[in-house]
């Protein structure tokens, strides 16, 4: 017999890190049979319940398999038929052969793949590299401070997102959710990421997944061009017709997908002046801070290190001032468990922070970016947003020592407007230097995150004390929407598709790559 369990509750103190794969003996107790009766089961979700630190808890829902001749103590509730489970059908009677997809990121990649497994044979151009390539361009950049502004932490296969611990959660509530989740679990991606209420892969991990979901593109018929930049549209009558790359070499296509991330401004700023409809849109702010991974558990699980069963824990705190109040809310984003800070940067002589962790999430800090939102009316293009953020850029990397020396500042000076000598190092692999990070961003940025710290504090006490401020957070989002019919899904150039976070559309790994088959979608249902 088949049954559902909605609420399996187990308290993490002394469970094995791989309960996961151990929940028999647990789910015969909560049935009241003997452990041989269950025969199988599936987790649907798991949480940690920490309302009452330090007793933690973990809570399961999930399916069993029990022996048919089994008598259960406790009333079971039957399973409901499952239901399909949820791939999309991607076919097309007349498939259009080879169309271009620029970029490799996450919405780029299973837009491809989509493509490909209708049989469009997709051509993926990407500026940087493979990640066997890319990961040797960054160890070279972490050994000689020489940054390859192709190949690097944000431009390269897998996108930005390859090196950013590859987090996994979104609010969205799309079916094409559940299609990713187990391509990348095909792709070897641990099945736990289709379960866990807050799932990541790290960034030890992704690289060989992407890896894999490339060559499944290959094997569909799907190719790959490496330090590939496109520059901007072949255009015919103001019709798409593939792209332009920077040598001058034309590549035509019956429809383009520019899937790139928004840290490729140039093209961005190509597509806008080329006429290609966009809007400006409010987009993020802030810096990066960090903590002893220890505090962080202390104040989440009310203990320093944590049960196995849990790893260590992370946060995600929001300040909302009231609508009467002039300063502007401010939120924790990316937030990487025992992880480190690193240089997502692909230009020479700007700096700007990113947070990344292994799978393990092991490291002895914590970080996260703390951001405020600017709001869609503060630049009047463009342009003008970027070179904005160029010179916050440009700034950050003057301020510490022109040589990708991070800028630091204790969060306590911060709150105080003060240079005090750092208590301590930083996971940044370039090393800190004091500076005022509250003069390095603008006035109103930095009042809305003084407040949102002095709120988090008072949450978790100790968040300014052991708190440490680094750099400047640039390239959370874009400040540029491109419009897109309702209908269609097309930019206002026909045959021209806009994709993921350099199309304002996403956030994310899991909303870019759903937007990437939602492209897709909308470039198979024209071509028939």
């Amino acid at each position: 017999m088949k049954i559902s369990i909605d609420h399996l509750v187990l308290n993490a103190d002394r469970l094995p890190p791989d309960i996961d794969h151990d929940l028999r003996n647990h789910i015969a107790a909560f049935c009241g049979v003997k452990a041989d009766d269950v025969l199988s089961y599936r987790i649907l979700r798991r949480s940690i319940d920490a309302r009452k630190k330090p007793v933690l808890k973990l809570l399961y829902s999930l399916t069993a398999e029990l022996r048919d001749s089994a008598r259960p103590l406790r009333e079971v509730i039957p399973a409901p038929a499952e239901a399909e489970n949820g791939t999309p059908r991607f076919e097309c009677a007349h498939p259009p052969l080879h169309p271009v997809v620029v970029g490799s990121g996450p919405a780029g990649l299973f837009c491809a793949l989509v493509l490909a497994m209708a049989g469009c044979k997709p051509l993926v151009l990407e500026r940087g590299r493979d990640v066997v390539r890319r990961k040797a361009d960054i160890d070279a950049f972490f050994q000689t401070r020489f940054l390859n502004e192709e190949s690097n932490l944000l431009f390269g296969e897998g996108g930005a997102g390859t090196w950013s611990d590859g987090k996994l959660y979104t609010r969205m509530r799309d079916p094409r959710i559940q299609f990713i989740l187990q391509e990348m679990i095909g792709a070897g991606a641990p099945p736990e990421i289709a379960y866990f209420s807050h799932p990541h892969l790290g960034s030890d991990r992704l690289p060989g997944i992407i890896e894999k979901l490339r060559e499944k593109i290959v094997s569909l018929g799907g190719s790959f061009r490496w330090d590939t930049r496109v520059e901007k549209l072949l255009l015919w009558d103001n019709v798409c017709k593939g792209v332009v790359l920077n040598g001058g070499e034309e590549i035509g296509a019956p429809f383009t997908v520019s899937a790139c991330g928004h840290s490729a401004r140039e093209l961005i700023l190509s597509l806008a002046e080329a006429g290609v409809k966009h809007s400006m849109k409010g987009f993020q702010l802030g810096c990066r801070i960090e903590h002893p991974q220890s505090f962080v558990n202390f104040i989440q699980y009310g203990m320093e290190e944590p049960p196995a069963a849990l790893g260590n824990a992370e946060y995600n705190f929001v300040s909302r001032p009231a609508p009467e109040r002039s300063v502007r809310g401010a939120t924790t984003f990316c937030m990487c468990p025992g992880g480190e800070i690193i240089p997502a940067t692909p230009k020479t002589g700007r700096l700007c922070t990113n947070g990344m962790s292994n799978a393990a999430r092991s490291g002895k800090l914590a970080n996260s970016a703390i951001v405020t939102n600017l709001e869609p009316g503060c630049f009047s293009s463009p342009r003008e947003a970027f070179e904005f953020l160029d010179l916050l850029e440009r700034n950050a990397f003057a301020l510490g020592g022109d040589d990708y020396t991070c800028p630091a500042q204790n969060a306590l000076d911060f709150m105080r407007g003060t240079r005090g000598k750092l208590r301590r190092g930083s996971s940044w692999h370039f090393g800190v230097r004091e500076a005022r990070i509250d003069g390095l961003l603008p006035e109103d940025v930095t009042r809305a995150l003084r407040r949102a710290l002095a709120h988090f504090d008072r949450n978790a006490p100790g968040f300014i004390a052991y708190g440490l401020l680094t750099g400047v957070e640039t390239r959370v989002s874009s400040p540029v929407r491109f419009e897109r019919s309702e209908e269609t899904l097309e930019s206002s150039v026909p045959n021209l598709f806009l994709a993921g976070e350099g199309a304002g559309m996403a956030g994310g790994i899991v909303s870019s790559a759903a937007d990437g088959v939602r492209i897709a979608e909308a470039v198979l249902r024209k071509a028939k």
